[in-house]
């Protein structure tokens, strides 16, 4: 039986980036109370004709401390973008954006093709990532795809806007010179 790129990588297209994180638990994870009943264990059975050095010891505590800290900090920066982030999206509601317009591209990639013009009608927090609900639109579009507050021009556009380039810029060398 042949394997594809799905069954090895756990992604069903080889050009899709994913990241994946192990979810805490009990076998992966230690606790500072689980981790001096581990100290407590050691020093108990330790060899008394060769005992733990002292500062190996308060090497060992330092670094589970420092652990412990840097997960605390890391906890409250994702609490403290979170509620930012919620915050920002609910003072969409009633503005004027530009909502960029997305197709699949042929590796499975959302990508913007265009924009749309509208007034946000309600912000939804329920799946973890604000999503916004314009007006004249029943799709909900994740943050990422906001593109501005009021009618900023259309970066996607790859036409030419009506108008110009049709010999009527300062640049166009159309035009026969002005006699002097």
């Amino acid at each position: 039986m042949a394997l594809e790129a799905g069954d090895i990588s756990g992604t069903t297209s080889p050009y899709k980036v994913n990241s994946y994180k192990p979810e805490s638990n009990d076998k992966n994870t230690i606790s500072m109370t689980g981790y001096f009943q581990l100290l407590a264990a050691q020093l108990q059975n330790q060899d008394m004709t060769n005992p733990m050095d002292n500062s190996e010891i308060m090497a060992q505590m330092v670094q589970m401390a420092m652990v412990q800290s840097m997960t605390t900090m890391s906890d409250s920066m994702k609490n403290a973008t979170a509620v930012s982030t919620q915050t920002y999206a609910a003072g969409l509601v009633g503005q004027e954006v530009t909502m960029a317009v997305t197709e699949e591209n042929a590796y499975g990639q959302e990508t913007p093709v265009d924009v749309k013009y509208a007034k946000v009608e309600w912000v939804n927090f329920t799946s973890g990532n604000p999503t916004i609900k314009i007006e004249g639109d029943e799709k909900e579009y994740q943050l990422s795809h906001l593109v501005g507050m009021g009618k900023v021009p259309n970066p996607f556009k790859k036409d030419p806007v009506e108008g110009e380039g049709e010999g009527e810029g300062e640049g166009d060398s159309s035009k026969e010179p002005e006699p002097t």
